[in-house]
């Protein structure tokens, strides 16, 4: 290391004395406990979310299964309907039938009692023709007039009986309407039964929707105290406390989804930094390469929060980055920049721009501006890098857990802080606000 930058070590309150081995105690404990609580809290907003789900996915078979009832419903009265205008047609032609009948009955009634007469006659004639024989023979144009008569009544008896049997055939096919009908009767009867059956159902169906709705609602006021609306959606990022976690906030930026980030107050800087990088373990080395974009790891642990929500909040107003450094001699160096910038996706999330620089550890990220981060033969990216160039610095490299003299860039370093040499880091921590 230059004499300069020891004497600046030796000037700056993060240095390697036993304060700053305090500050590290405590940063650690601050993170130790921010991770249980924000562990616990993502815990209960899964399960929230879960029964949420549940909840609606059984509100909405209730809903099928009641527009399935209710449908039902509608085509038993559809068929009761049509069940009452076939009763009303059946009951027309029954009385027309017994209409029918009874004029059939009372002209056939006429007609016999004049047969009965000619008949009586006829008999008449016979017995007065066997009196009179003698008279009878002696008349045969009146014998043959006879004769006439009978074939008339022999006739109008065959006509009588014709009408016999169809009047027959009437009966019975009255009672076969009538039968039809009392079949109907019984049908539409257990019809309104299955109707009864269906309103029943489709109360209980109705309590069980309230009973959900009750429940949704319940749910809705627990999840409330997760929320919070915004007067000014306008503002690039708008937080909401959390009293078991005061350090966990959640920020809301126009037009994107709202996430969970970890705030910390800075002795020498000032209060309300978000943190958006931590490196203390290695945990999440396989992970980052595959989703710089969105972001990966644990708030309570190692953890980026994404290229994308960078450019979303720093290109919507002015952000500082500061950038605290701590090696496995537990000495501590910081580095920050007024007018922090992440491009976006049609930029391949390139770092824009990074503003003024103080600090002690060095201004090793400059060299990094207007390098993409994401995979492109044209700008040279390594892969291995997982950060905007490959020069001076990478913080999202591979993790060691002890001191090593790097020959490659994959691993977390800052430019020749550490006596000009490029070693490996015990941790690091990257931290934005808004600028004052």
């Amino acid at each position: 290391m230059k004499p300069d930058s020891m004497n600046n070590l030796s000037k700056e309150p993060c240095s390697g004395n036993s304060s700053t081995e305090n500050n590290s105690h405590s940063s650690d404990s601050d993170m130790e406990f921010v991770g249980t609580s924000a562990q616990g809290l993502r815990k209960s907003k899964e399960k929230n979310e879960r029964k949420i789900s549940d909840l609606e996915r059984k509100l909405a078979e209730v809903e099928i299964h009641f527009k399935a009832e209710k449908e039902k419903v509608n085509l038993l009265e559809c068929c009761i309907k049509d069940k009452d205008n076939f009763i009303k047609t059946l009951q027309m032609s029954i009385d027309l039938v017994n209409q029918t009948k009874d004029l059939s009955i009372q002209k056939m009634q006429s007609q016999i009692g004049v047969l009965q007469v000619a008949l009586d006659l006829s008999k008449s004639s016979t017995s007065m023709k066997d009196n009179d024989d003698k008279e009878i023979s002696g008349s045969v144009d009146s014998n043959y007039q006879h004769k006439k008569k009978n074939n008339e009544l022999n006739s109008d008896i065959g006509k009588l009986k014709e009408k016999s049997g169809e009047l027959v055939e009437w009966i019975d096919k009255t009672q076969k309407y009538e039968n039809n009908l009392r079949e109907k009767e019984e049908q539409i009867a257990r019809l309104e039964f299955k109707i009864d059956e269906s309103k029943l159902k489709i109360m209980k169906l109705e309590g069980v929707v309230q009973e959900k709705d009750d429940k949704i609602v319940e749910m809705e006021k627990k999840l409330a105290a997760y929320t919070l609306d915004a007067e000014d959606t306008t503002e690039s990022h708008v937080f909401l406390n959390s009293s078991k976690v005061p350090s966990m906030k959640l920020v809301t930026l126009p037009d994107f989804e709202p996430f969970a980030a970890v705030f910390e107050d800075i002795p020498s800087a000032g209060a309300g930094w978000m943190i958006i990088q931590r490196r203390v373990d290695g945990s999440f080395d396989a992970d980052i390469i595959k989703k710089l974009i969105n972001g990966c790891g644990d708030l309570g642990g190692e953890f980026w929060l994404g290229l994308e929500k960078l450019h979303r909040m720093t290109t919507n107003r002015r952000f500082e980055l500061y950038i605290h450094l701590v090696d496995f001699d537990n000495v501590t160096a910081f580095a920050r920049y007024d007018n922090f910038v992440v491009g976006g996706p049609k930029d391949n999330y390139k770092l824009m721009s990074l503003g003024e620089y103080s600090g002690n550890a060095g201004d090793a990220l400059r060299s990094h501006i207007n390098e993409r981060s994401i995979h492109d033969h044209t700008f040279g990216f390594t892969p291995s890098t997982k950060w905007w160039g490959k020069d001076d610095c990478n913080l999202n490299g591979k993790y060691c857990g002890s001191k090593v003299q790097l020959d490659t860039w994959d691993g977390i370093w800052w430019g020749r802080w550490n006596l000009g040499n490029r070693c490996s880091l015990k941790s690091c921590k990257m931290l934005i606000r808004p600028k004052p």
